[in-house]
């Protein structure tokens, strides 16, 4: 049976896990579209955020020596905002300081991430040296925000010219160089669209790109890359 005893809200609304679980459901709002040439063709990569990610993102399946309660992403989400599932709950986990607490760090500004300046590149985890991933995904983007720097990695449809991606995993930087032989992308156009107004701002725009009317089933670029 549940129990409906929420934290007063002075408490559980300025901890991390309610702040990141916010700003994933603001975020969730939103879809980037980013712009990049490759190859002299344009390709499209349209990131929009699930509930169903947030699980992951936020490291929960670290926190299995919990026995934390089992609802699905839409209603996982609301008990933590209503103060049903709290910050010193998660904080009993073994690997909460480790595996759990740097992605929720990551998550609290994933939008400033994603507004600000960043490098994008393929995700390739073959190509690593010195470590190796597990991570499934087709880009990463390398940021430093504050003085920290961040990974977050997305993919999806990655033979498309219009990629639709959904996000995989993001955290502070370690030890380990993520951008190790993995290889850059120019960011030509980036944008940011409210779905419920479909109102769409231009967050940066490459000197001397002009985006073609439509695009074209073979991407062709008008962009000359240096």
């Amino acid at each position: 049976m549940e129990t409906n005893n929420p934290k007063p809200e002075s408490d559980y609304k300025d901890s991390l896990l309610y702040k990141a679980t916010k700003e994933w459901d603001s975020i969730s709002q939103y879809r980037y579209s980013f712009i990049y040439g490759f190859k002299k063709k344009l390709y499209t990569i349209l990131l929009t955020f699930a509930p169903e990610e947030f699980y992951h993102l936020a490291g929960f399946q670290y926190l299995s020596d919990l026995s934390l309660p089992r609802y699905n992403a839409r209603k996982m989400i609301r008990k933590i905002l209503e103060g049903e599932i709290t910050q010193d709950d998660i904080e009993k986990g073994a690997d909460y300081e480790s595996l759990v607490k740097p992605r929720l760090q990551a998550l609290l500004i994933l939008q400033s991430i994603l507004d600000s300046p960043f490098t994008l590149f393929s995700f390739r985890p073959d190509m690593y040296s010195s470590f190796r991933t597990n991570i499934s995904a087709d880009y990463l983007i390398s940021s430093m925000v504050n003085g920290v720097s961040y990974v977050f990695l997305f993919g999806g449809s990655p033979r498309a010219i219009i990629r639709e991606c959904i996000c995989r995993s993001i955290f502070t930087k370690g030890e380990r160089d993520y951008e190790e032989n993995q290889r850059p992308y120019t960011v030509l156009k980036k944008t940011k669209t409210d779905l419920s107004t479909n109102q769409e701002t231009v967050l940066f725009v490459k000197e001397g790109f002009t985006e073609p009317d439509q695009h074209t089933e073979d991407g062709q670029s008008n962009h000359k890359e240096e």
